[in-house]
């Protein structure tokens, strides 16, 4: 009960601070826009864009987090839900829960499941097989701009940017807003710190980590 109740505070808070942070930006959302995102959850900033006019694409690969996406985007328009996970590739892959999403009925442990086992809140004896789609192909194929691109893929951010940086993908996006999660991951800090030189060394200025 006491973890629940947490995990829901901290999912709240989280949110609300992407809302200030997003508030910008949605004041210049119109129907022209496109957003796409990438580990949408239970669909709270796709609804932002949404409610606003903006075309959304909303990857979710948690079936019961999807559950949830399909029930709140039931019959509107302008929003496509994708029941996979974004990658450096496309194929399947292990998909692990976190430790305590087997115990819990509610979708508010959904938040942290990850396609990396080494992720410390996950449970790596447990988990399924799921489709995942290497987003780089999928920007290219899109045949338009995206305006904005939000990335919360519980560690699997640092591959798929690193690629999008070496095939100039990222140059396609408006801004690209990504969440990393070096105090998760044994040895992803050094990671997200060699991407930060790389971007600052090729002088990129459309991708924001740890955005919120």
């Amino acid at each position: 009960m006491y973890e629940s109740v947490k995990r829901k505070i901290l999912n709240r808070c989280a949110y609300l601070t992407s809302y200030f942070k997003l508030f910008p930006i949605l004041r210049r959302v119109d129907r022209s826009f496109l957003f796409v995102d990438c580990g949408a959850n239970i669909g709270q900033i796709s609804d932002l864009f949404l409610s606003r006019g903006a075309i959304v694409k909303a990857f979710e690969p948690d079936i019961l987090a999807f559950s949830y996406l399909q029930r709140r985007f039931n019959g509107k328009a302008g929003i496509e839900l994708i029941n996979k996970a974004v990658a450096d590739r496309d194929g399947t892959a292990m998909f692990y829960f976190h430790k305590e999403r087997l115990h819990k009925e509610g979708v508010e442990f959904t938040v942290s499941s990850s396609l990396l086992k080494e992720k410390n809140n996950v449970d790596e004896m447990h988990g399924v097989e799921i489709e995942i789609v290497d987003l780089c192909r999928y920007i290219d194929n899109l045949g338009r701009r995206i305006d904005i691109l939000k990335m919360d893929i519980e560690g699997e951010e640092i591959a798929v940017l690193n690629k999008m940086i070496n095939e100039e993908s990222h140059k396609k996006v408006g801004l690209i807003l990504v969440e990393t999660h070096e105090t998760k991951i044994p040895g992803h800090k050094e990671k997200v710190a060699s991407l930060k030189q790389l971007i600052q060394e090729k002088g990129i200025d459309n991708i924001k980590l740890n955005w919120i």
